[in-house]
């Protein structure tokens, strides 16, 4: 009986003990959990002040500087696999059995491809309350993305077709490259309706990067570098080559059992010779394969899809939008009653709220200052349409249709006729000027607005009338004004620079202007850039490649 007891009073003690344990376990734990719960509100505060710290210096003015980064990298996407693809030629050609011919058969191509923009252009017309825009893009740059990906290692496969061969691999995903930037005009500009007018710029400016990058990439990679090489030459106008790397101007080239090159120089009508020696360009090798070219456009091409889903679902960029819906015209009112309704103080809004966060209550006024900026860009819009008589709407197209079959057409076709009898220097600089020169007539048109008809006008006859200097060099190869001075090439690249400078301005200026039209105004500022493309491509492939007109000039003389 006393053993039971003592038994008994050990278990009350050790009850007692772990009871007197196990609450000292349950309060530290409860005080590190206050602890914790007090250090993560902490963070959580210094985290959403960062944020908005960020978002402050991330805007300038009424534009978030963030998603202005983020319009860039979409535009990029517009055209910069069929651009490097363009500047890789050099190295391509000498490599495929089209040679030379393959910018033809490319031009030919990109043409038959301006089908998918008129479809869509029908499609648009036929379903105007559908959002086609953003399903179309996302299909467009994917498959200009897995394109550039096939490209990198089928580049130079090759097929026998009609008894001839030919580069089928190439040219069939140039075709899917040719359609993701034709209809990327009528599609991502569309799009861009959704943003505030100040990010129109921001397109272009990636449009134009789109031709600048792969420029200064293929540049550091050395293609279409060449350099003048002095050779003997045979009484019967023959000449032994022993590089490889033969540049455009020689044809009926072929690589004997000795491993030298023979090139008929038939393209030229007048060769430099000194004694028995005749000078001829030839390509130098270049610094890194077209593999490593083609994967690093769909590196591009990935980014700009990445950035355009943020556009589309990243709630900080849904605050830099206008609305969306076929037209702002038919959602403008109700968004700025929204917008009127959210100017109301937040407590007002907030009644329910037991209580507001001084965080909270700074980023609802960030969110505030974004809507009030819209709700004036729309009143600014609203305002600017009414002002755009149907009759100003055509002028604004046709002025598109032209410049584009000027930029777009005429000038790339003719600009190795142009500039090359003025010398090698002076092809590269023209190339690589006016490749700066449209990026930064898109940032110009921040700084200096331009509404006018009349301006618009008189700025495209300042472009049309250099395109006709141009035009003139070209046709006067290979023996264009001062071609034996200094001065000629200084002025060459000049009339280069400045030309696709004002043309680009103006095409830009127009798109800003005819953005108030809201969705359907960009669907046709696209629509007619697409249909004076054609229409100069069209003219200037047979002039130059039909009736031959045009003669290049020897940039080693």
């Amino acid at each position: 009986m006393c053993w039971a007891t003592v038994v008994d009073h050990d278990l009350a003690k050790l009850s007692e003990r772990n009871l007197y344990l196990l609450t000292v376990v349950t309060c530290t734990i409860l005080y590190k959990m206050f602890n914790f719960t007090v250090l993560f509100v902490g963070l959580s505060g210094a985290i959403r002040t960062l944020i908005k710290m960020s978002q402050d210096l991330c805007r300038c003015g009424n534009v978030s500087l963030l998603v202005y980064l983020l319009v860039i990298l979409f535009g990029v996407s517009s055209w910069v696999d069929i651009n490097g693809l363009w500047v890789e030629l050099p190295i391509l050609v000498q490599h495929l059995p089209e040679g030379w011919d393959l910018p033809s058969y490319m031009a030919v191509i990109i043409q038959i491809a301006n089908v998918a923009p008129l479809v869509y252009t029908i499609a648009s017309a036929l379903y105007p309350h559908r959002v086609l825009e953003v399903p179309v893009s996302y299909l467009i740059i994917t498959l200009g993305a897995i394109s550039c990906f096939l490209m990198a290692f089928l580049w130079d496969a090759t097929s026998i077709i009609a008894g001839q061969l030919h580069s089928t691999a190439l040219l069939a995903l140039q075709f899917c490259l040719a359609l993701v930037d034709c209809t990327s005009s009528v599609a991502f500009l569309p799009f861009m309706s959704r943003l505030k007018p100040q990010y129109m710029p921001a397109y272009f400016i990636g449009e134009g990067f789109s031709g600048l990058i792969p420029s200064l990439v293929a540049l550091g990679q050395g293609a279409g570098s060449m350099k003048c090489v002095e050779v003997p030459s045979s009484p019967s106008g023959n000449t032994s080559v022993t590089q490889e790397n033969t540049s455009l101007y020689f044809t009926n080239y072929s690589i004997n059992h000795t491993g030298t090159t023979t090139a008929k120089l038939n393209q030229f009508t007048n060769l430099t010779t000194i004694s028995s020696f005749a000078t001829y360009p030839v390509y130098e090798e270049a610094r890194f394969s077209v593999r490593a070219f083609f994967l690093f456009l769909m590196t591009l091409m990935i980014c700009s899809l990445i950035s355009f889903v943020l556009l589309n679902y990243w709630s900080y960029c849904k605050r830099e939008s206008v609305g969306q819906g076929d037209d702002e015209e038919e959602t403008e009112d109700s968004q700025i009653h929204v917008f009127e309704e959210d100017s109301k103080p937040v407590e007002l809004r907030s009644k329910t709220a037991l209580f507001i966060n001084s965080n909270d209550y700074d980023i609802a006024q960030v969110d505030l200052i974004s809507k009030r900026d819209s709700r004036q860009a729309l009143k600014n819009s609203k305002s600017l349409k009414g002002k755009i008589t149907r009759s100003k709407f055509a002028l604004f197209l046709l002025l598109t249709v032209w410049l584009n079959a000027l930029s777009n057409g005429v000038l790339p076709s003719i600009q190795t006729y142009a500039c090359l009898p003025y010398g090698i220097q002076a092809y590269h600089l023209s190339i690589n000027m006016a490749s700066i020169a449209n990026p930064v007539a898109c940032i110009a048109l921040i700084f200096l607005e331009m509404t006018s008809l009349t301006k618009t006008i008189l700025t495209s006859v300042l472009g049309t009338v250099l395109s006709a200097y141009v035009v003139f060099t070209a046709v006067s190869s290979p023996s264009p004004p001062l071609v034996d001075h200094f001065s000629g090439s200084i002025i060459c690249i000049l009339s280069w620079t400045l030309l696709v400078f004002i043309l680009t301005y103006s095409k830009v200026a127009i798109a800003t202007v005819l953005r108030s039209k809201g969705k359907r105004g960009l669907l046709w500022v696209g629509a007619a850039s697409q249909a004076g493309s054609l229409t100069g491509a069209f003219i200037t492939f047979l002039l130059v490649n039909v009736y031959k007109i045009l003669t290049v000039g020897n940039p080693c003389l």
